[in-house]
């Protein structure tokens, strides 16, 4: 039975009834928490059960799974798809958008594809609209002072668009004088976490603030006295364990097996928002580092009519 498919937790339910009493233990435990235990080992489920690796081993070829990686594997797959079809249902039981006015100078889209392009849309302005309801101003106000003071700053991301976002941070925050610097590798991460001194700021940009790689960096990076601001879920171990948390909350955003993820938009929003507050807590320095940076490169393209300085 190895490597068939089909769900985990309806197969365990449906074979309880013929389980050893130690397999029940193991089923029983995924039952009531699976997703704890997609984040556990096999010697810490053994433990915690009383029973021996090689027990917990056997009850994972026993249901169908190759080892316990496959297990777990499979199990979080599962999880995932569940977590995606609530969404979709939330998303069913809110009311309808007020529909737009048609603009004649758009061009015609087939009904599906303007459907597609609506919600798309629609999600966006709700993870943006979301996020300045919920965002604490005297946060981004203490975030963007610890930043103007830093003797430096550096950035964390890991995969995906926390990288390419915490390089985004960096390219707001380099133009205004501001000694940053991006790692988006978890050596580098702890490498820089463990150099970084009272006066420092650490900077953590994460979608779920849950990779282990970034909560390893922030405790060497507070247990050297920086201070941690982190743009996440406020309610992720990520967030909680900031210095300054500036809430941006995935749970919200409801989107569909396709689409990007609209949060990206809702944390671009964050960093733009902190770019502009700590741009004013420099005052004058920023003034004058972002006319030095426009005029060298106005050398290149000439000067571009309506082109913001801060760009």
């Amino acid at each position: 039975m190895p490597g068939d498919g089909g769900d985990i937790l309806p197969r365990l339910e449906s074979m309880m009834e013929s389980m050893t009493r130690s397999d029940l233990k193991i089923a029983k435990l995924i039952l009531k928490s699976p997703n704890e235990f997609v984040r556990s080992s096999v010697r810490s489920v053994a433990t915690d059960l009383g029973l021996s690796e090689p027990t917990v081993l056997r009850f994972c070829r026993t249901v169908g799974c190759e080892g316990f990686k496959d297990l777990k594997f499979r199990l979080i797959q599962e999880l995932a798809l569940a977590q995606a079809m609530t969404d979709q249902r939330e998303r069913a039981a809110r009311p309808a958008p007020a529909p737009r006015r048609p603009d004649p100078a758009a061009r015609n889209l087939a009904a599906g594809d303007e459907a597609v392009g609506d919600r798309v849309f629609d999600t966006i302005i709700e993870a943006l609209g979301r996020t300045r309801d919920t965002l604490v101003e005297k946060d981004l106000d203490a975030a963007a002072a610890a930043i103007a003071r830093a003797g430096r700053v550096v950035i964390y991301g890991i995969g995906g668009s926390s990288a390419a976002l915490a390089t985004e941070i960096h390219n707001r925050l380099f133009r205004l004088d501001v000694p940053a610097m991006v790692f988006t590798d978890g050596y580098a991460q702890r490498m820089s976490a463990a150099i970084l001194s009272e006066g420092d700021v650490a900077v953590f940009l994460s979608s779920t603030g849950r990779p282990r790689e970034l909560q390893e960096s922030m405790e060497l990076a507070k247990y050297y006295k920086a201070v941690c601001i982190a743009i996440t879920d406020g309610e992720s171990p990520l967030g909680r364990d900031a210095d300054i948390c500036l809430h941006v909350g995935l749970a919200a955003s409801g989107v569909e097996e396709f689409q990007p993820n609209p949060m990206r938009f809702a944390q671009l929003f964050v960093i733009d928002r902190l770019a502009y507050a700590v741009a004013v807590a420099l005052g004058d320095r920023a003034h004058q580092m972002l006319r030095r940076a426009r005029g060298s490169v106005a050398w290149l393209h000439g000067i571009a009519p309506q082109q913001p300085i801060g760009d």
